[in-house]
Formats: C-alpha cells, sequence, structure tokens
C-alpha cells in the first residue's frame, strides 16, 4: 500500500516537471529561429551573454527565453520598436512565457516592452498564476537533530554519532483537501551505517459540508465512557478515520464515524439526539481481530439538577469473542456551590476484553470517588485546594478485593503568573496498612524581585511501609536570553544506583538552530526536567553533545 503510493507521489511529480521542460531543443525548422534571425539583422541585439547568436546549432527553449528577454531589455531601453519587431516580440514571449516566468520577467517587465494590452502579457500572467498555484500550497517542514555520545564511566565506551531527520511534504489540493508524507531517517550523515528509513507515512485530510475523511496517523476521540474505544489507549495509530453528517430531507441521521486499524480493529459509531430534551445517544459496533471477537455498546449523556448542574453519562456494553460477556459503567460530576464531585462505576464480566477498552482486565469492579473543594476565597493571594479521593476494587464474582486506597492532597496556588505552585499528598492502602507521601514545589524564582533567573522545582515520595523514597530536584538558569543551564539531582532508594546527577546547557545559536552539551551520572528514567519516571536505571555516566534544525 505504501509503495503504491509512494509511487504515485513519484509520478504526479515528474509529471509536473515535465509539464515545461527547459532543456528540451527546440527543432531547426522551428519558426523561433526565424523569428530571431530577423530581430538580429534589424539591429534588435539578441544572443547568449558573449552577444552572439549560433543561428546554425540546436537551442534549448531556455536558451530561446535567454535571448527573449535581452530583447525585450533592449527595446524596453530604446523606447520604441517597429510594429514588426513587436508583432515577432511578442510571439515569441506568448512561445516562452513559462521559461521567461522562470528566469524572473515580469508581467510589468512586458508591460514595460511590449504595451499593457498584449497577447503576450495575458499569456505571462496565465503562466504565473499556475506557478502559484502549484508552488503556494506546497509546504516543507521538518527538523534534524545530530548527537555525539560517549559513555565515561564505570569503563570508558568508544564514542558514537548518531542523527535522525523529519521531513514532512504538505501540499494543498483544493479548499478542502490537502495531502502529504512524513518521513523519518536515521544515520544519514554516518557514512560507516546504511541509510536506514526508520518510516514514512502518506496522509490525506479531506475537511468537506458532510464528509470528513483523514488517513494516515489518525487520533480518533474517545467513545461513550471508554468500553470499546478509549483514545488514552491506543493514543494515534497508522489507519483511517471517516465522518459523514447525514441530514436526508430534513430528517436527521445522526453523525457516523468509522476508523479502522486496518490489521487490528474496525469500529463504527453513530451519535445522534433522542427524545424532546435531545439527550445525546451514541451506538457502536466494532470488529476486532485482534482481540478475536465482536464488540458493540450503547451510550448516553445528560444533566440534571436545578440547574443541570450534574451530568451523568451511561455506557453498556457486549464482547463476543469464544464466548458472550456484558459490561457496564457510570459517570457523574458537578460543579457546585461549595465543591465539586467525579465519581465512577464500572463492571466487566471476564471475556470483555477490546482492543481499545479504557479499563484493566483485572479491574473487574470498581468504584472511584473524588470530592474536591478550595479552603480560600477567590481574592486571597494563595489559592488552597483539597481533595480527597477513594478508590475500591473487586474481582468479578465479588469475592476478593483487589485494590483499596483513600487519599487526600492539598495544591496551593502561589503565583498564577509564573505557575509556582505546591502540592502534598498522603495515600493509605487498607488491604495493606501503607501510606504513601507526596511532596512537589515547583517554578519557585530565587533572587530579588528583579532578578529571577534562577528557578528551583523539587518532588518527592516516601511509602512508610517499606521505607523506599525517591526524589528530584531540578534549577534551571536563563543567563542569557538564548542561553539556559539545567542542573538537576535524583535520588532513588531502590533504584539501579543510589543518587543520579545531570547539567545541561542549551544555547539558541540563531532561529530554529539550537545546541546543548549535558552529562549525566547514573542513567536517569527521563530526560532533564522530565518527572513522570523517577526511577534510576543505570549506572553509565554519559556526556552528550549535539545540534537540532528545525525548518
Amino acid at each position: 500500500m505504501k509503495k503504491l503510493v509512494l509511487a504515485l507521489v513519484l509520478v504526479i511529480a515528474f509529471s509536473f516537471t515535465a509539464l515545461a521542460n527547459p532543456f528540451v531543443d527546440v527543432p531547426l525548422n522551428h519558426w523561433a529561429y526565424d523569428s530571431v534571425q530577423s530581430l538580429a539583422a534589424k539591429g534588435v541585439v539578441v544572443g547568449f551573454p558573449d552577444g552572439t547568436f549560433g543561428g546554425g546549432k540546436s537551442l534549448t527553449r531556455y536558451e530561446f527565453a535567454e535571448a527573449t528577454a535581452k530583447a525585450l531589455a533592449v527595446v524596453e531601453g530604446m523606447g520604441y520598436a517597429s510594429a514588426a519587431d513587436v508583432a515577432i516580440l511578442e510571439k515569441l514571449a506568448i512561445e516562452f512565457a513559462d521559461e521567461l516566468a522562470g528566469l524572473g520577467v515580469t508581467v510589468a517587465d512586458l508591460e514595460a516592452s511590449l504595451g499593457a494590452q498584449t497577447e503576450a502579457v495575458a499569456a505571462l500572467e496565465e503562466t504565473v498564476a499556475k506557478l502559484d498555484t502549484f508552488f503556494e500550497p506546497v509546504t516543507i517542514t521538518g527538523d534534524i537533530a545530530v548527537t555525539y555520545e560517549k559513555v565515561i564511566l564505570p569503563a570508558v565506551a568508544p564514542a558514537t554519532i548518531t542523527d535522525e531527520t523529519e521531513l514532512n511534504i504538505a501540499v494543498e489540493i483544493n479548499d478542502t483537501t490537502t495531502a502529504g508524507i512524513e518521513m523519518e531517517f536515521e544515520n544519514v550523515l554516518n557514512e560507516n551505517v546504511n541509510l536506514d528509513v526508520d518510516s514514512w507515512d502518506f496522509w490525506l485530510k479531506h475537511n468537506g459540508e458532510d464528509l470528513n475523511l483523514w488517513i494516515g496517523e489518525v487520533e480518533p476521540a474517545s467513545i461513550g465512557l471508554g468500553l470499546v474505544y478509549d483514545f488514552g489507549v491506543n493514543e494515534e495509530f497508522y489507519g483511517a478515520w471517516a465522518q459523514w453528517m447525514w441530514d436526508a430531507d430534513d430528517s436527521d441521521l445522526g453523525t457516523w464515524t468509522v476508523f479502522m486499524d486496518v490489521e487490528d480493529f474496525y469500529v463504527l459509531n453513530i451519535g445522534f439526539e433522542a427524545g424532546d430534551d435531545d439527550i445525546p445517544v451514541g451506538l457502536t459496533v466494532s470488529y476486532d481481530p485482534l482481540a478475536g471477537g465482536f464488540a458493540g455498546s450503547a451510550d448516553l449523556s445528560f444533566d440534571i439538577g436545578d440547574d443541570d448542574e450534574t451530568a451523568v453519562g451511561l455506557e453498556a456494553g457486549i464482547f463476543y469473542g469464544t464466548g458472550l460477556a456484558f459490561a457496564g459503567a457510570a459517570t457523574l460530576s458537578g460543579e457546585y456551590e461549595d465543591f465539586n464531585l467525579d465519581a465512577e462505576v464500572y463492571y466487566l464480566q471476564p471475556g470483555f476484553v477490546p482492543t481499545n477498552n479504557t479499563y484493566e482486565a483485572d479491574d473487574l469492579f470498581g468504584v472511584d470517588v473524588a470530592v474536591g473543594f478550595a479552603l480560600t476565597d477567590e481574592d486571597d493571594d494563595t489559592q488552597i485546594d483539597a481533595e480527597v479521593s477513594w478508590n475500591y476494587e473487586m474481582d468479578a464474582a465479588f469475592a476478593a478485593n483487589t485494590n483499596h486506597e483513600i487519599g487526600a492532597e492539598l495544591v496551593f496556588g502561589i503565583d498564577a503568573d509564573t505557575e509556582e505552585e505546591a502540592m502534598v499528598g498522603v495515600t493509605y492502602d487498607v488491604l495493606t496498612g501503607g501510606v504513601d507521601l507526596e511532596g512537589e514545589y515547583v517554578n519557585l524564582p530565587l533572587g530579588d524581585e528583579d532578578d529571577t533567573e534562577f528557578v528551583l522545582s523539587a518532588h518527592a515520595e516516601y511509602a512508610m511501609l517499606t521505607g523506599d523514597y525517591l526524589g528530584v530536584a531540578t534549577l534551571v538558569y536563563d543567563f542569557e536570553d538564548d542561553m539556559t543551564l539545567t542542573l538537576e539531582g535524583r535520588v532513588d532508594s531502590d533504584g539501579a544506583a543510589m543518587y543520579s546527577a545531570e547539567a545541561k546547557l542549551d544555547y539558541a545559536v540563531a532561529e530554529n538552530t539550537d545546541l546543548f552539551v549535558r552529562f549525566e551520572y547514573n542513567d536517569w528514567a527521563d530526560d532533564i526536567n522530565d518527572w513522570d519516571d523517577l526511577e534510576i536505571t543505570g549506572t553509565d555516566s554519559v556526556v552528550e553533545a549535539g545540534v537540532e534544525v528545525s525548518f
């Protein structure tokens, strides 16, 4: 499929190239030879850069265009020309309009030489319009990253140089359709390694009045409460997505959405509004080869309360693989005068296993409740919000608890402009009796009010039952407009090493061009100043430098 698409793109590209090839020889019996020789005989200078005109040899269209452009310049400089000469120049300008446009001859140039009402001016205007139509919608973007890396501890290892290139070509086909190719290359600059085309994907997007179409890396929205499809499970994937908005004879047939990852799953969702209150309803069916079965669900949502302040969502689903399994989920959320509430209840029978189901197979019954409320007034400088939560999970037979936790959290909003805030939290595991503590402070400025180049952030976690702890502190210093130094220290009592540290210097050399150099002592699971995974994973110490260019 992808090879076919590439072949089509190449055919189109070469077709455009062949539309006006300036390097094709003009036949010796072409009228242009006699016309140019006639102008030369009358003293209108045309020819090559050396001032001669080789009438006895074959010329390309590009060379004819050069000679015509020189003649136009001569006529414009003289300020006069005979009607016969103007007629010849006009005929040449019409014949070689494409090549003249490529040489930079403008409509204004033709008007100055031949007059504003000539056919040659119209021909050049048409050619320029065609060129604009072809070239303006084409955009090329991408980035290139080259990285030098050397492990220096515990043992020195050979250095490596790697590079990655992303190239994106997008073409506006018409007012509603765009298409393009996204390519990724590795080791383009490394002569000792074969060029590796890591991936390349064709994409197409059409946004019409009734139909939207998307081919490529698609990102379908979650459906209902996620019993059949939840975006967070599979996120983007290479496939196809289409959506129709049916409205036949004022009879609303709803919005039909279909998407597929061709080898793994096919999903169709129909959304419409039902009843006098126009309650949103969704019907979903799925063929799921990856999970080995078929799925279906119905979902709806509505608001309740005097002011419709409470939103309710319901979904029921079935899955047929080796047998028939059922599932259901309900959510309730709302913001009230003194607090806000989020609650979820779900139940899945064993065997309910769609590929993109949001619920884990061992979370067959669960309840999640979170209640939040403000401890400060809206006009207080520091905002303090509290939240308590409860999570309870059992197996499908309601025989054993699989999880039971109670949590509490305080969030301190200190400065909304600089996003300075703090958090402390505690979680109690009812099944084990364990207590986990967590604390965080981010974007703390250090220094005088007018000197806040230093920004400190820190995070720590402690499990009282096992005694395990981990933490990280990050200091960012902007000592130049185009230069930033980041220092980070970490500790992990259960990691591959107890301590880890990293320093990185980023330098914006020019627009869209950045250099960096860094040193890391003991490997860290995440990038510097990224706290998604706090584990220390290894004992290598690395020196790294690189350049990143985007365009």
